[in-house]
């Protein structure tokens, strides 16, 4: 069974524009994991320089708390963590991003969509089934959540509008925290 939850929650136009506003005010203050086809995959920004993030990821845990019925945190820096579990994705046109799954550690992953352009891309989900993949789409829209199981195999298509796509994405633990994140 694949666990793929979408949601819609009501998230003020001024608050996703003003997180927008500050991915572009801070790209100095920006660090990168690693670069796939020329494009970095993931883009951190500190919560200092984007506090208004936290209410996105507040929302993806109480949404993931309903669907498992258990605590859950997405660890940052913020909260003395040594690293961050959340991130940009700021996709240009002509961008994709392969398939890949998240960390094996983590309960749920998760993205949320700040600005999604018409047809920059929709993400893709696949797992296997004996010899076959099970694929579908969900369609990308600003202001949507998805929330899914971290080890089920996903991708984004080519964004092909004349503007970036921007994401938050995020991996999901239970708390307290059982191994792995420190």
């Amino acid at each position: 069974m694949l666990l793929i939850k979408e949601y819609f929650p009501l998230v003020p136009s001024t608050l996703l524009s003003s997180i927008v506003e500050k991915i572009n005010q801070n790209t100095d203050h920006m660090e990168f994991s690693h670069m796939i086809n020329g494009r970095w995959e993931n883009q951190y920004i500190s919560f200092q320089f984007i506090p208004e993030v936290q209410n996105i990821l507040r929302l993806a845990c109480r949404a993931g708390r309903a669907v498992t019925g258990k605590s859950l945190i997405i660890p940052h820096k913020g909260l003395g963590f040594s690293t961050d579990e959340f991130w940009f994705n700021i996709a240009n046109p002509g961008d994709t991003t392969g398939w890949h799954d998240h960390k094996s550690d983590a309960i749920l992953s998760g993205v949320y969509y700040l600005d999604v352009p018409k047809n920059s891309g929709n993400i893709n989900f696949r797992k296997r089934l004996n010899n076959f993949w099970n694929e579908f789409y969900l369609r990308s829209e600003t202001g949507k959540l998805i929330l899914f199981d971290s080890k089920i195999q996903h991708s984004v298509t080519e964004n092909q509008s004349n503007a970036r796509r921007i994401s938050l994405a995020f991996n999901l633990y239970t708390f307290p925290l059982q191994k792995g994140i420190q």
